[in-house]
């Protein structure tokens, strides 16, 4: 709509860490070989960061926010995400979307591994499902005749999208599977990136999402 003001609510600790690993490459770290030169990598990509003014990460989303005229929220705790629900006004928000990591406890703000190696998040680090009731009291801040959905674009958020649906009165979509992210960089004949991860199978299949209204 072209009404609606846009913010970004960007989870900070991950993107200042990611930077102190990213853009140092350590002597100890120049004598691995992992077969990809993985940390050179990385390197280039926050020099091409300082090459468009940023001084790291953060920075450079705040630059394309302001460019975009987004206006920029950053958090350092999953309860700040609430704190910003709860300072908008009333039948205010027409609609949350989150793109990143999510499992069927909630939306892991940053990513972490288990002893498999799969994906998982420190419980301080997440905006759990099962919290979602607990925030109820945010409901009036929410458009209740909004029209277009809240979206999940993360793995497994359909019980939380279904939850979300159920507390705030409001739609939502949440994917039943995997959502691969690195369709992003890939060759695809969709042109639309957040189509193209609703739309882009997965080594789970085809992807599902999910409506509730």
């Amino acid at each position: 709509m072209a009404s609606e003001k846009i913010y970004w609510v960007v989870y900070e600790p991950p993107y200042r860490n990611r930077w102190l690993d990213d853009s140092v490459v350590t002597k100890k770290e120049k004598k691995q070989d992992d077969g990809y030169n993985l940390h050179s990598i990385r390197k280039n990509a926050t020099d091409k960061v300082k090459k468009r003014g940023a001084k790291n990460y953060l920075s450079r989303i705040r630059q394309i926010a302001s460019r975009n005229n987004i206006a920029y929220k950053g958090i350092n705790k999953p309860g700040d995400f609430w704190t910003f629900i709860a300072s908008c006004p009333t039948g205010s928000i027409t609609r949350v979307w989150y793109s990143g990591h999510a499992g069927g406890d909630g939306l892991m703000l940053a990513l972490t591994h288990n002893n498999r190696c799969g994906a998982a998040a420190l419980k301080t680090d997440m905006i759990e499902t099962k919290h979602l009731k607990q925030n109820r009291k945010y409901a009036d801040r929410f458009d209740f005749k909004a029209t277009k959905p809240s979206k999940f674009y993360g793995c497994y958020t359909d019980l939380f999208a279904k939850e979300w649906n159920q507390v705030f009165n409001v739609p939502s979509q949440g994917s039943e599977n995997k959502v691969d992210f690195g369709c992003i960089d890939k060759p695809s004949h969709i042109q639309h990136i957040l189509k193209r991860l609703e739309r882009t199978p997965t080594s789970a299949g085809p992807p599902k999402w999910k409506s509730y209204r």
